[in-house]
């Protein structure tokens, strides 16, 4: 597994390690299951959300976790202090090595946050065939991701959705998506995607405005039917989708994608445009 630490010190253990000094990713064997947590102004977002999950990943892949919650909160909080991170995203990752001892790690990775004319615009994404073995389970597969990330930057996209075998785009590579028709929101069945801890937020939070929600799949064939689409995810909150492949979807100025935007936004504590 690569090297991907982006700042001085990452945490194993608890403990408090030099990147320099630390050659544990040469020793990783398995898919790690993994977490990414946004810290703003120097707090993480989200963090429990993100812990329950690991945990029910830890479950379905029978992964055995030798912490607490309130330990790997704390490894978190390490991590933040000993790379002083103000705005960045850290990693949550248990691996198991090639001698069979299991690792917990956190540390800082390359965080990129979209500027706020994207927002206001919409993003180019591509369609891409893929399906998820185990959509619940939030685990990494660098095969997967090499080639996904390689399509986007191939095609000078910023997110990728996937379409199955039957032709239903459930979610993105690293997002889950949301779309709309006339005045309901819509999304996939939350069993067959990845639970996002902001698609649980967002989910929240249009219940709250007393909006429409349905889980149902979007077909690619009806995304001419669509007045608006966006992707959620823990480094862009809410974003709204401007091209589908070579279909065009105004969906930046959809008045309840608009409405979300600036909701969502409120919540987090930041505001955009």
């Amino acid at each position: 597994m690569q090297k991907e630490v982006t700042m001085e010190y990452l945490i194993i253990n608890g403990e408090r390690v030099k990147v320099d000094e630390c050659n544990i990713f040469e020793k990783i064997k398995n898919s790690p299951i993994y977490e990414v947590v946004r810290v703003i102004e120097g707090k993480e977002q989200f963090i429990n959300d993100h812990i329950e999950r690991m945990f029910s990943s830890f479950k379905l892949l029978n992964y055995h976790n030798q912490y607490t919650q309130e330990e790997i909160i704390s490894f978190a909080r390490i991590c933040i202090e000993a790379n002083n991170i103000l705005d960045n995203n850290i990693k949550l990752l248990a691996v198991e090595l090639e001698n069979n001892e299991k690792v917990f790690m956190v540390y800082p990775i390359e965080s990129y946050y979209p500027p706020d004319e994207v927002y206001k615009e919409g993003i180019k994404t591509i369609l891409f065939k893929h399906t998820r073995t185990n959509p619940n389970a939030k685990v990494q597969q660098l095969d997967y991701k090499t080639s996904v990330t390689k399509a986007i930057k191939d095609s000078q996209s910023y997110e990728a959705l996937l379409i199955n075998e039957e032709g239903y785009i459930l979610e993105g590579s690293r997002s889950n998506l949301f779309y709309v028709i006339e005045n309901n929101v819509f999304t996939a069945p939350a069993s067959k995607v990845l639970l996002g801890i902001t698609r649980k937020h967002i989910i929240n939070l249009i219940k709250d405005l007393g909006l429409n929600l349905i889980e149902k799949e979007l077909h690619v064939d009806d995304l001419k039917d669509v007045d608006g689409i966006f992707v959620s995810g823990t480094s862009i909150g809410v974003l709204p989708i401007k091209f589908v492949d070579n279909i065009i979807i105004d969906s930046a100025d959809n008045d309840l994608i608009v409405k979300i935007l600036r909701e969502y936004n409120k919540i987090t504590g930041k505001i955009l445009g």
